[in-house]
Parts: C-alpha cells; sequence; structure tokens
C-alpha cells in the first residue's frame, strides 16, 4: 500500500475535516449526484501543484475554500493533505517510514506547503511526486471528462500522458531549468554586450583625449626644452649683446655729429642766396615802375575804347532785350484774353447768388417782425401774474410767522429721536453683522473640522497615487531594460550580417582568399570590380529567382578588361589560390532578348524580363546581359510550363521560387535548403537591422521619457503630499482659533442685544410727545395749505406763458442767426463779385499798355541800331604811337631777363634747402636708430626677466637648476621659431583633459575585464547548450523505448477490450522542429469496420480505447496509485464488465481509487466509501456495503 489516506478540511464542500483512508487494490467511491465525490480528486489533484481555477472548477483559486450555507459560515483558508507509506523508501530522500504532503490556502491568498509539517515549497512536492510517477499533468489522476479530453485533445497536448508514463516527466522540469537558466545567460549576455557598447561608446572619445593629452605632453616638453635653452642662451649672452649694441650707438652717434655739421655749412649757402635774390627783387622793382607808366597811359587809351566797346555791348543787349520784349508781349496778349473771359464769368455768377440771398432775406424780415410784436405781448401778461404772486406771498407769511415756534419744538424732538433711531438702527446692525460673523464662524469651523476629518483618506489617495507611480516607473525601466537588450541583439545580429559580408561568408574559398587579398594590395583591387553578388540589387520578392538565374554565376568576378583577368588567373596559380570565374566587361557578348520573350510577358504569370528586375550601374550590361540576357521571370511553376509549351526553347524561364525551365527543355526545381546563402539578401539585412535597431531606440527613449515623466509626476505628488500635511496642521490651529472668535461674538451679540431694548424704549417716549406737537402744528398748517394752492395756481399759469414766451423767443433767435448768415454770405458774394470785375479791368487796362509798350519796342530796336554803328567808327580811332610801344617791350624784355636770373637763384636755393632737408631727415633717423638701439638694450634686461619669471612660474626652475638641460648644438634662431609653432600648436590642441591617459587605461581595463567575462558568459551558454542537448538526447531515448513498449501493449489490449480489431499510437512529427515536442496520435479499428481515427469512433469506442491506452500505461510502468473519476460512465454494461475485470487484474501492482456510478466496478471494490449531503452544502464520508449503497446514499448512486 502507498497512497495510505487523504484528510479534508474546509476544501470545497467538506467543511469539516475529514479523513479517508486506502487500503491496497481498488477503492471506491461512490454518490448521488453533486454529493461531492469528484472534490475528492479535486483535492489531490490540488495537492500535486494544480493552479489553474478553472481546472479546479472555479473562477479564481479561493473558490476551492468553503464558502458557506444557510446554516454554516464560510471558513477562512482550507487544507488537504495526502499520506503515503515510504517503508519501501518511495521517496528514497526523505528518511521517513510515512510522508504526509500538506498543502494550506488562505483567503488573503497566501499558500502554505509542508512536508510531514515541515514549511516547504510547492517545487519541493512536485519533484518528490514526479520522481515517483505522479503529477497532475499525466495519468495519475483521470477526472471526470479526461477520458474525451485524452481522445479529442490536439496530438502534442495528448503527449503529457505518455511523457509520464516513460518517466521523462523529472527530465522535463531538468530541461525547464537548463533552457530557463540559458535564456538568463543570453539576457546576461545580452546585458554585458549592451554595457561593453556603452563602454566602447565612452573609450573612442576618451582615446581621442588620451593621444591629445599624450600630444601635449609631448609638445610641452619640447617647448621646455627650447624655451630652458633659449634662457639660457639670452641670460650668457645679454653682455655681449649689451656691448654690441653700445657699439652700434657710438657709430649711430658719428654719424649724427658729422651729418649736423653738414647742415651748418648749407645754412651759410642758404643765406648768400637769400642776399641775392634780395638785390634782383630791387632792380625788378625799378623796371616795373617805368613799365607802369607806359601801361598807365596806354591803358588809359584802351579805357576809352573799352568804354565805346562797352557802350555797344550794351546797346546790342538792349536790342536783343527789346526784340525779346515784343516776343513776349504777344504771348501775353493771348492769355490775357482768356484771363480776362473768365474774371467776367465768375462775375456773372456771384450777381445771380446776391440776388437769390436777398430775396430769402426780405422774407426772413417780415417772420421777424411777426415774432417780436407776439414777445411783446408775452412780456405784458407775465408782469400782471407776477403782482398776482408777490400779493399771496404777503399773505403766506403771516401764517408762517404763527408756527414757527411749534416747528422749532418739533425739530428738536425730530433730532432727539432721530439720533436714538440712529443708535438704534447702528446697534442693529452690529447685532446682524455679529449674528452673521457667528454663524460664519460656526460654518468655517464645521467646515474646517470636516476637512480635517478627511485627512486619512486624502493622504492614503496620495501615498497610493505614489506606489502607482512607482509601478508604472518600473515597469517602464524593465520595458527600458528589455528594449536595450533587443537593441544590443539587433546591433549582434548587424554585426554578424556586417561581418558576413565583409568576410564573405557562403564563398568558395578562392573567391574570399583573392577578395581579402585585394584588400591588402592595390594592385589587385584596382583590377577587380567585385563580384555579382555585390554589383547587382533586387526586391526582396524576386531574389530567390535572380540568384537562381545568375546560378553559380553570383561569385564571379567581374573585371575592366580581360588582360585584367589574365594577370589574376596567373596570381592565383603563383599563390595556390583555386580556381575563380572572371568576366571581363569589355570581352563579354551580350545576349538580349528576342521578339518571343518581349511577346511572352503578355502571357499570365510572367513577371518581368531578369535584367529589368535587377538594379545596376549601366557599365555592367555586357554582364548581366551575358549571364541574365533572354530570362523571363514567371510566378510559379505552372504559369512557366505554360508559356515554355508556347515558346518552345525561345528563352530559359525561372520562378519565383527558384524553379528553372532552360532552353534545352531541361526542368530543375524542388524544395530550397533552408538557411542557405542567399548574397543578395544581405545587404537587405543589414538595412533591415538598422531600420529595427532604429525603432528599437525610438522605443527606449519612449520609455525612458515615461519613466522621466512618472519620476517628475511623483516629485510632484510628493510635494502635494507634503502640502497637503501643512495645510491639516494649520487647519487644525485654525480649529481652535476659530472657537475662541465663536465664543467671543456669542459675548458682544447678547450685550448688544440688551442695548437695543433700552433705546426702543426711549424711542417710545418721545414719539408720544411728537404726537402732541403734530396737532397743533396741523392746525397752523391749514392756512399755509390755502395759501400755498393760490400761489401754485398763480405760479403754473406764470409757467405755461413762460414756456410760450421761451418757444417764440428761440423760434425768434433762430431766424436773426439766419438773417445773419445771410447778410454774411451777400457781402462775401458783393465782395468776390467786385474782384473778378476790378480783375478784369486790370486785364484790359493790362491788355492796352502792353500794346503801346510792343510799339515802343519796334521803334527802340531801329534807334539802337544807328547808335551801334556810330560808336563802332569812334572805336577805331583811339590807339598808342608806335615809339611808345617799342620802348615798352624793350623794358619788358630787361624785365623777363632779370626774372630769369632770379629764379635761377631761386633753384639754387630750393636746391640748397633740399640737401638741409635731407640731412635733418638724416639726422632724425639716425636718432631714430640710436633710440631703437636704446630701447633694444633695455629690451635685453625686460625679456631675460620675463623669460626668467615664466621659467620659474611655469617649470619652477632657476637658471642654476636649467644647466641640466642645457643643449650645446641648441639655435637661438630655430628655438625661437620652434617657441612659437610649439605654443600655436598646443593652442590648436584646444582643452586638454591631463587625466585622460590615466582615465582610459582604467577603463580599457575594465572593458578588456568585461570582455573576460563575457567570454565567461558565453562559455557556459555553449556548455549549457551541449548540456541541453544531451538531455534532449537521453530523453528522446527514453520515451521512443517507453512509447513503443506502450504502443505493443496497446494492440494486445484493444484486441482483448474489444474482442478483435487492431489499432495503435502513432508518432506526429508534422509541423515540428522539436522530436520532444511532436504529437501522438491514436489510430483504432474496431472489428468490423475499417481503419480510422479515433475522433469517427463513437463515444463508448472512445472511452474503451481511451481505458486500453491507459492500462497499456500501467503495464509498462505500474504507478503507486492512480486516481479514476467516472472514466467509464460512457461504456455499456458489458464493457463496464470488462473495465472491472481489468481493473482488478491491474490493481496487483497500481492502487486505485476510484469515482464511480456503475455496479460492476463497485463489485471489484476491495473498500467502498459513500460521500452524502446530510446537511445541505456540506459533504460527508461513510463507509458503506455494495448491498446498503441506495438505501444510505440514494438511488441515483447507482446508474
Amino acid at each position: 500500500m502507498n497512497f495510505k489516506k487523504v484528510e479534508l478540511n474546509g476544501f470545497k464542500s467538506f467543511a469539516d475535516k475529514t479523513e479517508i483512508k486506502f487500503d491496497n487494490g481498488v477503492t471506491c467511491i461512490v454518490g448521488p449526484n453533486g454529493c461531492g465525490k469528484s472534490n475528492v480528486a479535486d483535492a489531490i489533484r490540488w495537492v500535486f501543484g494544480e493552479q489553474s481555477a478553472k481546472t479546479m472548477r472555479g473562477s479564481n483559486m479561493q473558490d476551492v475554500i468553503f464558502g458557506g450555507t444557510q446554516a454554516r459560515k464560510s471558513q477562512s483558508f482550507c487544507e488537504v493533505t495526502l499520506t503515503f507509506d515510504n517503508s519501501t523508501h518511495m521517496f528514497s530522500d526523505l528518511e521517513y517510514d510515512e510522508v504526509a504532503f500538506t498543502r494550506r490556502l488562505f483567503r488573503s491568498g497566501e499558500s502554505e506547503y509542508l512536508i510531514n509539517k515541515q514549511p516547504c515549497r510547492m517545487k519541493d512536492i512536485v519533484d518528490r511526486l514526479h520522481a515517483v510517477g505522479l503529477g497532475k499533468e499525466g495519468y495519475s489522476i483521470i477526472g471526470q471528462g479526461k477520458i474525451e479530453q485524452i481522445m479529442n485533445a490536439k496530438p502534442e497536448d495528448r503527449r503529457s500522458i505518455f511523457e509520464e508514463a516513460t518517466g521523462i516527466i523529472v527530465f522535463k522540469s531538468r530541461k525547464q531549468d537548463i533552457e530557463r537558466r540559458l535564456a538568463n545567460s543570453y539576457t546576461n549576455l545580452n546585458i554585458f554586450l549592451q554595457r561593453m557598447g556603452e563602454v566602447e561608446h565612452m573609450l573612442t572619445p576618451l582615446a581621442r583625449q588620451a593621444e591629445k593629452t599624450k600630444k601635449y605632453k609631448e609638445l610641452y616638453e619640447q617647448l621646455k626644452h627650447n624655451e630652458i635653452n633659449l634662457y639660457i642662451y639670452k641670460h650668457d649672452n645679454a653682455e655681449s649683446a649689451r656691448a654690441s649694441i653700445g657699439s652700434v650707438l657710438s657709430r649711430i652717434q658719428s654719424e649724427i655729429d658729422e651729418s649736423r655739421r653738414e647742415a651748418e655749412g648749407m645754412d651759410e649757402k642758404y643765406a648768400e642766396n637769400r642776399r641775392r635774390i634780395a638785390q634782383s627783387d630791387e632792380l625788378l622793382q625799378k623796371l616795373n615802375e617805368k613799365i607802369l607808366e607806359y601801361t598807365v597811359e596806354m591803358q588809359k587809351k584802351e579805357g576809352d575804347v573799352n568804354v565805346i566797346r562797352a557802350r555797344i555791348t550794351f546797346f546790342e543787349q538792349q536790342k536783343e532785350g527789346e526784340e525779346k520784349a515784343v516776343e513776349e508781349g504777344g504771348a501775353r496778349l493771348e492769355a490775357i484774353g482768356g484771363e480776362l473771359t473768365e474774371a467776367q464769368n465768375s462775375a456773372d455768377d456771384y450777381e445771380k447768388k446776391i440776388l437769390d440771398a436777398q430775396r430769402e432775406s426780405e422774407t426772413l424780415s417780415g417772420e421777424i417782425a411777426a415774432l417780436n410784436e407776439k414777445l411783446s405781448e408775452y412780456e405784458a401778461l407775465s408782469d400782471e401774474s407776477q403782482k398776482s404772486i408777490v400779493d399771496t406771498i404777503e399773505n403766506l407769511s403771516e401764517i408762517r410767522q404763527n408756527i414757527g415756534t411749534l416747528s422749532a419744538k418739533k425739530e428738536a424732538v425730530e433730532e432727539r429721536i432721530a439720533e436714538i433711531a440712529a443708535a438704534a438702527e447702528s446697534l442693529k446692525g452690529e447685532i446682524e453683522a455679529d449674528k452673521k460673523a457667528l454663524s460664519e464662524c460656526a460654518d468655517w469651523h464645521d467646515e474646517v473640522v470636516e476637512y480635517v476629518s478627511r485627512e486619512k483618506e486624502m493622504k492614503d489617495a496620495k501615498e497610493q497615487e505614489i506606489l502607482d507611480l512607482n509601478t508604472a516607473a518600473d515597469a517602464a525601466s524593465e520595458s527600458l531594460f528589455n528594449c536595450n537588450a533587443r537593441i544590443a541583439a539587433l546591433k549582434d545580429r548587424e554585426r554578424f550580417y556586417r561581418n558576413v559580408k565583409d568576410d564573405f561568408e557562403g564563398y568558395k574559398f578562392s573567391v574570399k582568399k583573392l577578395m581579402s587579398d585585394a584588400r591588402r594590395n592595390a594592385d589587385l583591387a584596382g583590377r577587380i570590380k567585385g563580384v555579382i553578388a555585390d554589383i547587382v540589387k533586387t526586391d526582396e520578392k524576386y531574389e530567390v529567382a535572380i540568384e537562381t538565374a545568375f546560378g553559380g554565376a553570383m561569385q564571379n568576378i567581374v573585371t575592366a578588361t580581360s588582360d585584367d583577368a589574365r594577370y589574376l588567373i596567373e596570381y592565383l596559380k603563383r599563390t595556390k589560390g583555386g580556381q575563380i570565374t572572371f568576366l571581363p566587361v569589355k570581352s563579354l557578348k551580350p545576349h538580349y532578348e528576342t521578339d518571343y520573350t518581349r511577346r511572352a510577358l503578355k502571357e499570365k504569370g510572367a513577371v518581368g524580363l531578369a535584367n529589368e528586375l535587377v538594379r545596376y550601374d549601366k557599365y555592367y550590361d555586357n554582364v548581366i546581359y551575358n549571364l541574365i540576357g533572354n530570362t523571363l521571370i514567371a510566378d510559379n511553376i505552372a504559369n512557366a510550363t505554360d508559356i515554355a509549351k508556347k515558346y518552345p526553347h525561345a528563352f530559359r524561364i525561372v520562378t519565383l521560387d527558384g524553379d528553372i525551365i532552360s532552353t534545352s527543355g531541361s526542368m530543375t526545381g524542388g524544395s530550397r535548403r533552408e538557411g542557405g546563402s542567399n548574397f543578395l539578401a544581405n545587404e537587405r539585412r543589414i538595412e533591415q537591422a538598422q531600420a529595427d535597431i532604429a525603432a528599437a531606440e525610438k522605443e527606449a527613449k519612449a520609455f525612458a521619457e515615461k519613466r522621466a515623466a512618472c519620476e517628475e509626476k511623483k516629485q510632484k505628488v510628493a510635494a502635494e503630499l507634503e502640502q497637503l500635511r501643512e495645510s491639516f496642521q494649520e487647519a487644525r490651529a485654525k480649529i481652535a482659533a476659530l472657537a475662541e472668535k465663536k465664543t467671543t461674538l456669542e459675548e458682544k451679540l447678547a450685550e448688544d442685544e440688551k442695548d437695543l431694548k433700552t433705546q426702543e424704549a426711549t424711542l417710545a417716549l418721545l414719539y408720544e410727545r411728537m404726537k402732541d406737537i403734530d396737532s397743533d402744528y396741523s392746525a397752523s398748517s391749514e392756512g399755509e395749505e390755502k395759501i400755498n394752492r393760490m400761489k401754485s395756481d398763480a405760479q403754473g399759469e406764470s409757467d405755461r406763458r413762460k414756456g410760450e414766451y421761451d418757444k417764440v423767443k428761440s423760434d425768434l433767435g433762430e431766424r436773426n442767426l439766419r438773417m445773419n448768415v445771410l447778410q454774411v454770405y451777400i457781402a462775401q458774394y458783393r465782395a468776390a463779385a467786385e474782384a473778378d470785375k476790378a480783375n478784369a479791368a486790370r486785364l484790359e487796362k493790362e491788355r492796352e499798355d502792353l500794346k503801346a509798350r510792343i510799339a515802343d519796342a519796334k521803334k527802340n530796336i531801329g534807334n539802337i541800331a544807328a547808335t551801334i554803328t556810330d560808336l563802332e567808327d569812334m572805336a577805331e580811332k583811339a590807339a598808342l604811337t608806335p615809339e611808345q610801344l617799342q620802348e615798352l617791350n624793350a623794358l619788358r624784355e630787361k624785365k623777363d631777363e632779370e626774372t630769369r636770373a632770379k629764379e635761377t637763384l631761386n633753384a639754387e636755393l630750393e636746391n640748397v634747402m633740399a640737401q638741409t632737408r635731407a640731412l635733418n631727415e638724416r639726422i632724425e633717423n639716425l636718432s631714430e636708430r640710436r633710440h631703437a638701439q636704446e630701447i633694444e638694450l633695455t629690451k635685453i634686461d625686460s625679456e631675460l626677466e620675463n623669460l626668467q619669471a615664466r621659467i620659474d612660474e611655469e617649470y619652477q626652475e632657476t637658471y642654476e637648476s636649467c644647466q641640466q638641460y642645457k643643449d650645446d648644438s641648441f639655435d637661438p634662431k630655430e628655438g625661437q621659431t620652434a617657441v612659437n609653432r610649439l605654443k600655436r600648436e598646443i593652442n590648436s590642441l584646444g582643452a586638454i583633459n591631463h587625466n585622460a591617459l590615466e582615465e582610459y587605461e582604467t577603463l580599457n581595463a575594465q572593458y578588456q575585464e568585461m570582455t573576460a567575462q563575457r567570454d565567461d558568459v558565453q562559455k557556459g551558454i555553449d556548455d549549457t547548450t551541449a548540456a541541453l542537448e544531451e538531455l534532449k538526447g537521453e530523453m528522446q531515448k527514453q520515451f521512443d523505448e517507453g512509447f513503443n513498449q506502450i504502443n505493443e501493449n496497446f494492440k494486445k489490449l484493444f484486441k482483448e477490450l474489444f474482442g478483435g480489431g487492431r489499432a495503435e499510437l502513432q508518432m506526429d512529427y508534422t509541423d515540428c522542429e522539436d522530436p520532444l515536442a511532436a504529437g501522438v496520435e491514436i489510430v483504432a479499428c474496431p472489428p468490423g469496420k475499417k481503419l480510422t481515427k479515433i475522433s469517427l469512433l463513437s463515444g463508448g469506442e472512445r472511452a474503451l480505447t481511451a481505458i486500453a491506452i491507459l492500462f497499456a500505461i500501467l503495464m509498462l510502468r505500474p504507478m503507486p496509485f492512480c486516481v479514476l473519476d467516472e472514466i467509464e460512465a460512457a461504456l455499456d454494461e458489458a464493457n463496464v464488465d470488462k473495465f472491472a475485470q481489468f481493473l482488478k487484474k491491474f490493481a496487483k501492482e497500481t492502487q486505485f481509487i476510484v469515482i464511480t456510478h456503475r455496479k460492476p466496478t463497485m463489485e471489484k471494490a476491495d473498500s467502498l466509501f459513500g460521500v452524502t449531503m446530510e446537511e445541505k452544502g456540506v459533504s460527508k464520508i461513510v463507509s458503506v456495503k455494495l448491498s446498503e449503497v441506495e438505501s444510505r446514499l440514494g438511488g441515483d448512486t447507482v446508474a
């Protein structure tokens, strides 16, 4: 006996603690429908590790806890314990004679697992049960409908029964653990690759920084060497430099002294020339005086002539002016005619406007006279009314004098009443304000108290929001991690495809070697244009067809000429590099398509010409047309065959699947090897990987932003929570303040109400006194009212007349205003008309004057012409005598000679002055040179001081310590040039990270360590993969051996149960990459029927077939026990009896617990338990005999 008992407490309908003990052989559990029999099987399955609430016939796992009835409360937990006999060490790792597995579940969702009352994991229980062939997955428990489910299940789902039967279920958990570890290893590898990628990303710029720092240090050392040696040189040669400059200064001073002596000699020459020029000036002055005498006389005579000439010119100009005046006068006469007509017309228009205005003025004068007369009548009536009003006022004053005293008394009382009433109203206002303030204070107090009461609720909401944001941030972080892992995997894929391309993976050795050599040999590279696979491109859907069309030529190498091909072939021979086919562009003969090919493009299934479906440089036309010219691409082999029949032997046809129909009629095709080389697809795969990387990086960025947003929002909510805490603290302080204010307002309100009652009593007394005064006042006021009415009537009549008077006066004002406007208009029109008339008269007079002036001008022109003739005769008679002219010319010649002599002297003077200026400039230049040398002398000391300061500041060296760096071969000129160059180079380096070398070495060491760790992880993956393959091989071997034995047992038992026929179990490897995932098909042929699948059998036949499988499994590997839940329900009486006999037969090796309604099964039972519900909703176990079943358990217990 292996399975000793099951204990249930609060599990489903077993509310009370219930114990069922099992004996060897067959134990039957019977009872009416709905009494809870199957709950026993569910309890065993639950302890076996079932996690599916659906399998447990519930919506969630808490449904297995007793839910209560009308008479009982629900329980807070449930517990099931399975006890096994371990005297035979069935559980070899447990040193107990008896082993109890317990599972406990609480309504809170918490679970507990125990082995012999010691806490453990569910995995510990499941692993030990699997080790002895027990488990929830297989045939240990065959529940209601499980038989039908096994028969109707998919082949791959049905496999689990046979895995448990063959004992590989233990290996399966190990396999899952290995696969899980392998997946974790790949995750770790991706993490390492991701981190290494980040380090690589940092390493490259840091390497550049380190290189720049290294360069800086080299330049700095060179600069230090040159500056120190330059300093030593200048320090050592400072005295000699000073002496050299002193010598130069002495020489320059001597030159300055010599130049000054020469300048003094030039000053003497300058004074002599100035004296001679003065004598020449004196002589010239005398000659000029004599010439002037003759010139004055000559000018006098010439002046007379000039006067005559001037008069002639004047008269000529006068003549021209008169002629111009005649011309302009004529033009002006024409203009005056037009202006005169315009002025006369304008004057006529203004005369008409004057007449119209005068007529309107006469009309208004009549209206104004009538209004003035009416106005005089109103003024007379107004005087009479005014006199009547005056009389009435005199009577009224006497009455008013009588009531004066009463008014004074009344006013005094009214002022007192008003004073007290105002005070009362003010007090009422204060009372109302206090009441309102008290009400508001109470409301405010209640609101604040209510607000504080929600403190916990609001804080909890904010804290929950923070928790939710933490959860969202964690989810985003996890998604970001997954994205980064995917990016690392995609980059690995891209790197792989690039390596495939760069290493020419898939190419034959000779091509790979030659192309690799060409990368290192420029001569080879210059002769190779590329392989066909690199030259052509096509769309993904055409890749198989195009690559098939090219065939082996995909690896051919293209060259420009046949000489290049010959050279490469000789190179292959020399290097023993194998054989390659070369395609010289200029030597190949193209194969162009024919008319048949073009016509075939219109046929069904024709896709296009191969050479038109590829993209390439037109330079390779000969190559492409030679290889795939006259080749048609078709969609499938059927259409390709039809096209080939219609155009036999006309062209080659290739299908999209890679099938070929050649021009000879041969056909090549079939399945293609998966994962085979696809040269054309490699570049596309690289691009696809890049696109996937970009998409994944975008997704990672989105997750990073989402995480950042969650963190930001979390901080905001945390700040709000803190504000909420402060707000509640302030609210509690406010409650105390409001309570105090409420008390103060209540006290003040009581005092104000008391004062108000006092004031109201005083007002009542004053009102009584006021009534007496009013009665006296009323009598005196009646006479006043009568006189007031008389005054009012007179005043009303006066007001009416005054209104009419005002209206007449207004009309009169309007008409007077219009009359004044008309008078203004008439005056304006009259003035304008007079102006136009005056202008017309002026123009008429101007025209007459102009005609007279024109006549006078014509007359003057004749007189001026005669005068000009007379003046020209007078000019000819005025001139000098010949002798006078000859003497004047001699004087002028002598003057010119003396002037030339003076000019010579001036030239000599200018020469002397130029020499003097040159000497002065030389002296100045020499002075500047002397100053420059003096500066150089000073510069020697300042430069030496500056250089010494730099050496001390930059290098912390003195002159003595610099001697260790002295270079005897140092050239100061080249050194200065080198210093300037080195400073420029150092500045060009920009900012320097002085720690870059150390940082680079540290980061590089870290990278090398990560590389080693990655290699360790990869080695672990390789080792784990090998172990997994070994385990899968062992599992497959054990499964195959066990499955074959079960199949033989099944064939035999099927014949025994059915009394003939045949059946078998078949492995289904269709669409299955992993043999360990292959499904199991059941094929059965009962007696008298054809061989058919199990789905075509009747329900009873399927059940009996499944039972045959169960017993076939038990023949291979008897189980410790097996739970069968109404599996024979679909069998007829005869087949139930067969089932019961087999059950009894196999009970020698296996302990059976059978839940049943069938009497033959009960008859074979070694022990019988009944399940009943004496209390509704609560199951109980009773031990019964077969004869007592129906009487004690119910009529539907036995079917």
